[in-house]
């Protein structure tokens, strides 16, 4: 894999190209700001899929043609900066960011925080009319995974008509909540992928199909590790979002493993797993098994209640496939509202429901040890120690309430208070990255990031605390980093 990048990497440079960057999961304030323009109808493009490109959002946010109201003209203010400095085109950047810490949270969310107690990274990009590139590296003190050394989020990208075909080591959010996504999220590390995507968001052209508004398609071909179960296993992720209205985005996706040390890589096997044929001793023998894969919706509608914004959204991912259609679902509800508060900036206010018990929905019983786990991928849907899809892992409740506020100088604050139960149902599972047995959860993070001099800090307080349920035992920690980041 690491050759193939590397190939990649030294076909793109020469050419002397906009793809424009992606805007990558992990800024809570800059997503605040998107979010609350594409509510305002100010940007059309489906924004539930992560990384956003920002020639798309650019393309579908141009000049407003009407007056603004104080949080919309704010929130275009802070998204337009962003995009001029992200869009320098033909000159090479750097970037240098500085980490310390204690050591990472249990429950990471879409703030992309540091992963160990003490990082350093690298990086230099450069982005042209029909190629972009970055190459970055990190070095991890004492790294949970063992990796110290690490090419997290490199990429290189070459556009192709209103396709995009890139290599990348890129995190990934697919799906509207801000605690985690049931499928896809950043909370492990990023897998290297080769994916495509679309360019533009923009409708179709035809009567027959423009009425589905705003769309787009990205599916991944990953790499995951060889320390693991079945080594060398590939991933494979397919994704479609759609806004046929303003007030409403829905996103199907689809992830599997398959391949591997051992298990059947041919195109046959493939297709199976395409076409949903991989139950064992039912519509596949058992050993020509295609894999390992997970499949569901999202659906975001936004409003009104009493003059006052709203948006209910929900994701439902099936851990198990029957006629051909998702079951076994783990399920995600969520709530919010939005708006300024004059003397303070715009504030976002969330609350989110989760639960990843197979069948669960959040107010019943289901199937213990059953979501992210596999008979066969033993290892399950985990990349490097950590949940590929809900940061919680399998068989956990957990009930999310965030408060986030950015003001008029590019400052921004968010709370999160969580709460829960771990691993809450079945045997004690050693599969789980999380914990093997019961626990209840709580935790805070206040999250705090402004621009300085020179650069950008973040920093953070938290506390978490986990009592084992079965002797009783508690554990609480106090956590804390201090970041530092500048590009120029």
């Amino acid at each position: 894999m690491r050759g193939l990048l590397i190939f990649i990497f030294l076909t793109v440079i020469p050419l002397a190209a906009v793809a424009g960057p992606w805007v990558d999961p992990g800024d809570t304030a800059l997503r605040h700001d998107i979010q609350l323009l594409a509510d305002a109808g100010l940007i059309d493009a489906p924004v539930t899929q992560w990384p956003l490109s920002w020639g798309d959002l650019l393309r579908s946010g141009e000049e407003p043609g009407r007056a603004l109201s104080e949080a919309e003209a704010s929130a275009w203010g802070r998204v337009q900066r962003h995009a001029r400095a992200a869009r320098v085109t033909g000159e090479w950047r750097q970037t240098v960011r500085v980490a310390g810490g204690t050591e990472a949270r249990t429950l990471r969310d879409f703030a992309a925080t540091p992963r160990e107690q003490a990082e350093l990274e690298l990086g230099v990009e450069w982005t042209g009319n029909r190629a972009a590139v970055r190459l970055q590296g990190q070095y991890a003190l004492d790294a949970e995974d063992d990796r110290e050394w690490r090419g997290d989020g490199s990429y290189a990208g070459l556009a192709l008509g209103n396709w995009m075909l890139a290599g990348a080591i890129s995190d990934r959010w697919w799906g509207p909540g801000w605690q985690s996504s049931m499928i896809l999220s950043n909370n492990a590390r990023p897998i290297p992928a080769f994916t495509i995507d679309r360019n533009s968001t923009a409708p179709f052209e035809s009567k027959w199909l423009h009425w589905i508004g705003n769309w787009d398609l990205v599916a991944l071909w990953g790499f995951l590790e060889d320390d693991r179960d079945i080594a060398n296993a590939r991933f494979f992720g397919l994704r479609a979002t759609v806004r046929p209205a303003r007030f409403l985005e829905i996103g199907l996706s689809r992830t599997a493993m398959w391949c591997g040390s051992g298990r059947p890589c041919d195109f046959s096997t493939f297709g199976d797993l395409l076409l949903g044929r991989d139950n064992a001793d039912d519509n596949v023998a058992v050993k020509d098994e295609p894999g390992n894969q997970l499949g569901g919706y999202d659906v975001r509608l936004s409003g009104a209640a009493l003059g006052v914004p709203v948006a209910l959204y929900t994701q439902r991912i099936g851990e198990d496939e029957q006629n051909f259609k998702p079951a076994l679902f783990l399920t995600q509800f969520g709530l919010e509202t939005w708006g300024r508060i004059d003397t303070l900036g715009n504030f976002r206010v969330w609350l989110e429901a989760a639960d990843t018990l197979c069948g669960g929905n959040i107010t019943g019983g289901g199937l213990p040890d059953c979501a992210y786990n596999h008979p066969i991928y033993s290892t399950g849907m985990r990349y490097r120690g950590r949940s590929i899809g809900h940061t919680a892992d399998n068989d956990a409740k957990i009930w999310s309430l965030g408060v986030l506020l950015n003001d008029d100088r590019d400052r921004s604050w968010s709370l999160t208070l969580t709460t829960g139960d771990l691993n809450r149902v079945g045997n004690p599972d050693p599969a789980n990255t999380v914990t093997p047995v019961k626990q209840e959860y709580r935790g805070a993070q206040l999250l705090h990031s402004r621009a300085l001099g020179v650069g950008t800090l973040q920093a953070s307080v938290g506390f978490e605390s986990r009592k084992t349920t079965d002797t009783g035992e508690t554990d609480d920690d106090w956590q804390g980093f201090l970041e530092w980041r500048h590009e120029w």
